[in-house]
């Protein structure tokens, strides 16, 4: 399975996945997978909600949705990023931040749907990428 990759347009916002780099499918805008830091996130299975993709937001800007057990790398620019992610009513989430540096520049995290008494809570944990998923 190829690896997906995730980016959003800077021109005109468009959320597209790539196999490699492309013109935006919206504006014609060049985009490029070949950014210098990365997020790549893995969705762990989970029956609640598995047909419904989780939202996924950096900087409180929509970055997309990722369905149940799949994996997207983001490329980004160096930066400090806060991840955030939704789906329907669900809202609570943990929010960490992510700083990507040249020392530190690829961050691999999970995102589970933890069950609450009331309201359900999404938990985004940084990890070491041998536990990700092999494509």
């Amino acid at each position: 399975m190829a690896r997906i990759y995730r980016m959003k347009c800077p021109a005109c916002g468009n959320v597209q996945n790539l196999n490699g780099s492309a013109p935006c499918a919206k504006c014609g805008a060049p985009l490029d997978v070949n950014q210098p830091a990365s997020i790549t996130l893995y969705r762990m299975g989970n029956v609640m909600g598995a047909a419904v993709g989780f939202g996924i937001y950096l900087n409180e800007q929509p970055c997309g949705a990722i369905a149940n057990r799949e994996t997207v790398t983001i490329p980004l620019p160096y930066g400090q990023y806060k991840m955030h992610i939704v789906s329907g009513m669900n809202r609570k989430c943990n929010d960490p931040v992510f700083d990507l540096t040249p020392q530190d520049p690829h961050i691999c995290a999970k995102v589970h749907m933890k069950m609450g008494f009331i309201q359900n809570k999404f938990i985004i944990e940084r990890v070491d990428p041998s536990t990700m998923p092999q494509e």
